[in-house]
């Protein structure tokens, strides 16, 4: 498959711009954001990558924007923790996947499910948290389509500077047809 890329300084700043309905061309990946916030969408994950200056609203406001889209997302998240420190994270919704005594405590890994409102809430604090020390990246597991991708474009284009950055296709190889 052969790729194409294009990106917003092409000219294109709204994905309503892109017939990607075409048969020969999958979309592959598209990123949407603004200087302080990308999202990077696939069919099988988002990547969400948070610059020091995102605000609290805004990690909120792109955190429940994704939720709102498809519920079943997931972020995993590894903690180190007292044992104790374990329960605090169930409590406000997390997910407790497994847990390990570690140097310094227990090496716990959950689940975030963007199905509930108080996870979502702590998981929002805990990034803005993360970006006292610098950049935050985060990857999401979903069950992506382009539709969804779109869907989410929109959801998020109240969001003050909110535009495409990039999208990736690969031309579907089968869609050729042989002469003759």
């Amino acid at each position: 498959m052969a790729s194409v890329s294009i990106d917003a300084g092409d000219g294109y700043p709204d994905i309503a711009k892109f017939d990607i309905s075409t048969a020969d061309h999958i979309v592959s990946l598209v990123c949407m954001g603004r200087d302080d916030v990308t999202i990077s969408c696939t069919h099988g994950k988002i990547t969400i990558w948070f610059g020091k200056k995102a605000t609290i609203d805004l990690i909120k406001r792109i955190i429940t924007g994704v939720s709102s889209i498809d519920s079943s997302v997931e972020c995993e998240k590894e903690v180190i923790c007292s044992f104790e420190g374990i329960q605090n994270y169930q409590v406000r919704g997390y997910t407790l996947v497994s847990y390990a005594k570690t140097r310094g405590g227990y090496r716990a890994i959950f689940n975030i499910p963007f199905s509930k409102k108080e996870a979502l809430e702590y998981f929002a604090l805990s990034v803005f948290v993360q970006l006292q020390k610098g950049d935050v990246k985060n990857t999401l597991f979903w069950d992506g389509s382009v539709a969804k991708i779109m869907l989410l474009f929109d959801e998020l284009r109240d969001v003050d500077g909110w535009h495409i950055k990039k999208i990736d296709f690969k031309k579907d190889a089968y869609s050729v047809q042989p002469d003759g």
